[in-house]
């Protein structure tokens, strides 16, 4: 075994990464993964269904959120500990959960939370998620960690085609008094943007799954607590189990699990990789919605969701004019 296939000893990140590098070169293995980001998609797009059924049943958003985040981490918590490992807690540590829970989590699901008491359903706000890496391209040329390559602004420009969609025809929504909350929704795809230009700018320190889902969910959460304890809108469960405290048990655990799959498939097998997972959660918010709450859509909708998903695969293809120019070359 030569030294780059050895198993570093001192490092159990570096264990994995290089035990997952080769289960994931097997065909066996990229069946699994691909089988994986499926379900992480499927657990994406149900949270949102689940978010709208917990406020359609007096849950106040605020609250729901609040405690889906701290259930969320005391549970990452409540594993770590039975690891025999407690997470790192760091400066660069903690800024860094800071940072990935408020925008990833905190802000993307106050905004979920409160556009579907306002009557969006469940299937549009899964649907925005798809313009996520559509603007966090854009972003990356802004800041210029990314060249202008025209496929990925013809991707953004099809992106901003499919919002248009949604908001302009008269006959695209049930009612013309969703449009200001649809725009509104786009917080989630910008908190989840923000995110990924975060972590590429500020190169966060590598850390267990379960450490970073505790950190993204605790440190998330406090910002949401603030705004609970200066609303005054507490609230705990009360009588007999209804659908919206089932919801919020539920979403406890299909937020935990699929947080631990995004930081897996992502660190494993790549962010390009994993990014195709926003098809997987328009698709799936859509079923889910329709099976909880019997939505339908119009034509325009659907012809949005092409144009979104259509943006997404401009986005996400790659480059490969250099790595052609560098077989060419001589020697």
């Amino acid at each position: 075994m030569s030294s780059q296939d050895s198993e570093p000893s001192d490092d159990p990140s570096a264990i994995r990464r290089a035990r997952a590098r080769r289960w994931a070169a097997r065909p066996a293995g990229f069946w699994l993964a691909v089988g994986l980001l499926f379900l992480t998609g499927v657990l994406y797009g149900l949270s949102y269904s689940l978010t709208g059924v917990g406020v359609a049943n007096g849950i106040p958003f605020t609250s729901y959120v609040l405690l889906m985040g701290m259930f969320g981490a005391a549970v990452a918590l409540l594993l770590s500990l039975g690891q025999g490992r407690l997470p790192p807690l760091s400066w660069r540590h903690v800024s860094s959960y800071a940072i990935a829970g408020i925008s990833g989590y905190g802000v993307p699901f106050l905004t979920v939370g409160y556009v579907s008491g306002e009557g969006v359903p469940a299937g549009i706000i899964s649907m925005l998620v798809v313009l996520s890496p559509i603007l966090t391209y854009m972003g990356a040329v802004t800041l210029r960690l990314e060249p202008i390559w025209w496929p990925r602004v013809l991707g953004f420009a099809v992106g901003i085609v499919g919002v248009a969609l949604l908001v302009v025809p008269e006959t695209s929504l049930p009612s013309r008094d969703l449009v200001p909350w649809i725009l509104l929704a786009l917080l989630l795809p910008v908190g989840y943007t923000t995110t990924s230009l975060a972590t590429a700018l500020l190169r966060p320190p590598a850390t267990d799954s379960l450490h970073f889902a505790f950190g993204f969910f605790f440190f998330g959460s406090l910002p949401i607590l603030v705004v609970v304890a200066a609303t005054d809108g507490w609230w705990w469960f009360e009588g007999p189990m209804d659908p919206g405290d089932w919801s919020l048990i539920t979403n406890v655990f299909v937020q935990g699990l699929g947080i631990y799959l995004f930081v897996e498939l992502t660190r494993f097998l790549g962010p390009v990789f994993f990014s195709t997972v926003n098809f997987i959660v328009a698709l799936s918010g859509i079923g889910w919605g329709i099976l909880f709450f019997g939505e339908s859509h119009s034509h325009w909708v659907w012809l949005a969701l092409l144009c979104l998903m259509l943006g997404v695969f401009f986005v996400i293809l790659r480059r490969r004019e250099r790595t052609a120019r560098r077989k060419a070359e001589p020697g």
